[in-house]
């Protein structure tokens, strides 16, 4: 095979192509905010507390109006609520705004571990919980998304 070697200088034209395409690409999702962890320590707060109380509204205004948070609000209440969680938590990320949290600690007088692992997920700025599996029902042909056992 061949070269080909460049037959004209170049021109301002390469340069400027560049340029734009660099001014171009800069635009496109370049301003992202980045999340803060502080802002994510205190939302989990926001949702250990209502649990801690047995508390359904609670949980169900950090679903951010997901059409089946009553449900899901009434699930983790009757799984975790009231048990008396101190906890803390260990967050886990492929993407830049959905965590996978691991919350562990001690429940209740008797200190029973307490070992949980919820997605939390930031849209507009503000996070929101991930409705847990099998609450709300799938749409008609819909994929599985849990990961195989």
């Amino acid at each position: 095979m061949g070269r080909i070697g460049r037959t004209k200088p170049p021109g301002i034209g390469v340069p400027l192509a560049a340029a734009l395409c660099a001014a171009l690409l800069s635009g496109c999702g370049g301003a992202e905010e980045k999340a803060d962890p502080a802002d994510q320590d205190r939302f989990l707060g926001r949702y250990v507390t209502p649990l801690n109380a047995a508390d359904e509204p609670g949980p169900a205004g950090l679903l951010r109006g997901h059409p089946n948070g009553g449900d899901d609000a009434r699930a983790r209440i009757a799984a975790y609520g009231g048990q008396d969680w101190d906890v803390t938590w260990q967050r886990t990320s492929e993407f830049p705004d959905v965590r996978s949290v691991r919350l562990t600690g001690t429940s209740g007088d008797r200190k029973r571990p307490v070992a949980v692992v919820e997605t939390v997920n930031r849209e507009d700025g503000h996070w929101s919980l991930t409705p847990r599996d099998g609450v709300a029902p799938k749409p008609p042909g819909a994929a599985d998304a849990t990961r195989p056992r």
